[in-house]
């Protein structure tokens, strides 16, 4: 929190905000929800958002003429020969069977491209016709030669306000990650099925200290290796932060739920700053980093961005083939009244995953998933604000029917869900 309401924060106190010394329970839902209505940027809501800007396909595999082997089914959003191209699903396949994955909600395709093979033998490839968010793949009766393909799967983006419970300036920039999902089938790697996490850190604009973890949503911890390889580490996990994790050592958490858990980091600010420390030797300084563009005060820093690849090993392969980003369950915990609190992204709200905390409203995010490289608002510059009373939209993505805040205000826009293609270069951090 950098620029919090003063009068909303004071406000909050007053009502003896959930907080555990007190005898009697003050808290007041409807005088809560009223004010962080009132500092929420976009002052009509959609009360029924669901925040998603993601939207589901499922293919249909018919390898009934291909020998009965396993088959590694890929599916592009183009021809893989197109330097463009992005690797939207993969998994094995023996005679017939179904893959659910996501694309952006925004994104109209009539066809897919895909390629049916076992690493020698190639069955299908070719485009398929998409139809009512379904598509229909089958082999023929020839071998073809597999077009080879370096196509690569996309990064999303998980933005945090870290505030919660409390309003925030609604940046979303107080902690920034790209994730990529990348699956690997037996078929091909003679091993077994896991997936590749990769999660790139790209900013911290909040100045508490901010740990991470990710929940693999339905996928139950027996579903998975207890060990996770860790690829290409960047970052050092900074167990002596303040106690939100314990140092995981490599292993597979539990969430209360009995779900697989990935632990990322104890303090942000730390694994973005290269494990820097104060003066002293013994705190972390939280300035925050990759913000703002120009350095006007000191405490603004800029870094490259770090990544971490996680490796996760799958028993079952069912549960391998259709774990879709919307498991992704990645969140943040910060510390607010003696407790520790998650956010989480709308879809996870109030899931206490490792700490028992209090949802006190679900129709307002602290936590955005963006289907793209996301170019996320500068420091205090609010993601779009809309007053119905001057009518006019402002902030980093404003562009009227293709604004955060259309978008805000009616969750079905489909014109307005692609609101993230269209920011205010000047009010957005440099793409990293």
């Amino acid at each position: 929190m950098k620029k919090n309401t003063l009068v909303a924060m004071a406000s909050i106190a007053s009502l003896c905000f959930l907080m555990p010394s007190c005898s009697t329970n003050y808290f007041d839902q409807e005088r809560y929800e009223s004010i962080i209505d009132e500092v929420f940027p976009v002052d009509i809501i959609d009360k029924d958002h669901d925040w998603n800007l993601l939207r589901n396909i499922t293919a249909v595999v018919d390898l009934t003429k291909a020998p009965p082997v396993n088959f590694v089914v890929n599916i592009y959003d183009k021809h893989p020969f197109d330097p463009s191209a992005c690797k939207l699903a993969t998994g094995s396949v023996n005679r017939e069977g179904l893959l659910t994955f996501n694309v952006p909600k925004d994104k109209k395709y009539g066809e897919l491209y895909a390629t049916v093979d076992d690493g020698t033998l190639c069955v299908a490839q070719g485009y398929f016709p998409v139809d009512n968010d379904v598509v229909r793949i089958s082999a023929g009766d020839e071998i073809t030669a597999l077009t080879p393909s370096e196509a690569s799967s996309p990064e999303y983006t998980f933005c945090f306000e870290e505030t919660f419970p409390e309003p925030g300036d609604f940046d979303y920039n107080d902690c920034v990650m790209g994730v990529t999902m990348t699956k690997s089938p037996k078929v091909l790697n003679g091993k077994g099925n896991f997936i590749d996490f990769t999660v790139r850190l790209r900013a911290v604009g909040g100045s508490k200290t901010i740990a991470s973890a990710m929940r693999l949503a339905g996928v139950s911890k027996s579903d998975v290796v207890d060990t996770v390889a860790i690829i290409n580490k960047s970052w050092d996990f900074f167990k002596y932060a303040v106690d939100y994790l314990e140092d995981p050592m490599g292993k597979v958490k539990t969430a209360m739920n009995g779900d697989a858990v990935i632990y990322l980091f104890n303090d942000a600010h730390y694994a973005l700053n290269g494990g820097r420390l104060d003066e002293t030797g013994t705190m972390v300084p939280h300035y925050t980093i990759n913000t703002k563009a120009e350095k006007l005060m000191p405490e603004w820093e800029s870094a490259t961005p770090v990544s971490t690849t996680y490796r996760v090993s799958f028993k079952d392969e069912f549960v391998f083939n259709n774990f879709t980003f919307k498991d992704i369950d990645l969140f943040v915990i910060t510390g607010y009244n003696m407790s520790y609190y998650e956010t989480h992204i709308h879809s996870y709200v109030g899931v206490n995953v490792l700490n028992n905390y209090p949802c006190n409203i679900d129709y307002l995010p602290w936590a955005l998933l963006v289907p793209d490289k996301f170019v996320y608002p500068n420091e205090g510059v609010c993601i779009c604000k809309y007053t119905k009373d001057l009518n006019y939209f402002e902030g980093a993505y404003q562009m009227g029917s293709y604004s955060f805040g259309a978008w805000a205000k009616d969750h079905n826009n489909s014109k307005a869900c692609a609101w993230y293609h269209y920011p205010i270069e000047s009010e957005v951090y440099p793409a990293n």
